[in-house]
């Protein structure tokens, strides 16, 4: 899934993926803070625990805010069985959409 996405990005100048890990929720908030990019994507896999997902997901508001003046930061909420061209849609759509910050998209599998 990373890859995809990566691989997405690829022609979209100035963003960072940021891939968050179980166990590294305050790592993952340091490294969105630390990147220098036009916009830092953080990509939330099923991997994830769910406690974790929501404090990560709370956190992009407020680091949307705090990044606002030189980053837009937003999030992809991966849900399990998402397929991976949606998901890296996703991260296209937010990489091109200038004018959004603290956006937090949700892919889920089509029912």
């Amino acid at each position: 899934m990373e890859e995809a996405v990566r691989e997405s990005l690829a022609t979209a100048t100035g963003s960072i993926l940021v891939t968050a890990e179980a166990g590294r929720a305050q790592q993952t908030v340091q490294r969105l803070r630390a990147a220098e990019a036009d916009i830092v994507l953080l990509l939330l896999d099923s991997s994830v625990p769910a406690i974790e997902r929501a404090m990560l997901i709370a956190a992009i508001g407020p680091l949307a805010v705090e990044l606002a003046s030189y980053t837009r930061i937003g999030a992809i909420d991966v849900v399990a069985g998402a397929e991976e061209g949606d998901v890296a849609a996703a991260a296209r759509f937010l990489a091109a959409a200038r004018s959004t910050t603290g956006q937090i998209l949700r892919v889920a599998p089509e029912v």
